[in-house]
C-alpha cells in the first residue's frame, strides 16, 4: 500500500491517478428503522437507525446524525492531508457539528419547511505547531477542497434510478 506522499505525489505527476470509484451497499433490516450499511472493499459496515420516538431502536444514528458526523469526520481527514502537504504538525483537533431542522419538511405537512438541515455549523477546536496565519490559510484550503462540504454546499446532483421488484 503506498504511503500519503507517494499517493500525493503519483497524482501531482498524472491527476487520472486520483480517479476513484466509491460505491456502498444499503439494506433495510425489519427491526425499527434500521438499515445496514455496507461500505468500501473492506465491507466496513454500520449500523443506521432513528430514534424511539420516531419508530426507530435507537441502536444506531440516525441519517441525519450520520450527516452530522460525515461533515466532522471528512473536515478532520482533509486536514491531515492538508498538514501533511503543508507541513504543520497537529496536535490537536475536534469538530462538533451542529445541525437545525424541522421534522415537519420531512412528513410533508408543510412544504414550505425545508425536508432536510436548513443550517449545518461544524464548529472546529484545532492545536497546531504553526502560527496563527498558517492554520488559517491551510483551513481555507480544507474548506475549499472538503468533498462532504462540496457535495452538501456544491452543485453535485443526486440522480437516482428506481428499480421496482415484482
Amino acid at each position: 500500500m503506498p504511503s500519503f506522499k507517494e499517493t500525493y505525489e503519483a497524482i501531482k505527476e498524472d491527476v487520472k491517478n486520483g480517479e476513484k470509484n466509491f460505491n456502498i451497499s444499503c439494506e433495510m433490516l425489519h427491526e425499527g428503522m434500521q438499515t445496514k450499511v455496507t461500505m468500501g472493499a473492506s465491507k466496513h459496515e454500520v449500523l443506521i437507525d432513528a430514534p424511539i420516538g420516531l419508530d426507530g431502536t435507537d441502536k444506531g444514528a440516525s441519517p441525519l446524525l450520520a450527516i452530522l458526523g460525515s461533515i466532522g469526520a471528512c473536515i478532520i481527514a482533509v486536514t491531515r492531508f492538508w498538514a501533511l502537504i503543508m507541513d504543520i504538525k497537529i496536535e490537536s483537533m475536534t469538530v462538533n457539528s451542529r445541525g437545525h431542522l424541522n421534522l415537519a419538511g420531512i412528513f410533508g405537512i408543510d412544504d414550505n419547511i425545508p425536508p432536510g438541515y436548513d443550517k449545518l455549523e461544524p464548529i472546529i477546536r484545532i492545536k497546531a505547531d504553526a502560527p496563527k496565519e498558517k492554520v488559517e490559510e491551510m483551513m481555507e484550503k480544507v474548506f475549499t477542497h472538503c468533498p462532504v462540504i462540496y457535495n452538501f454546499d456544491g452543485p453535485t446532483p443526486i440522480k437516482y434510478k428506481l428499480q421496482i421488484k415484482e
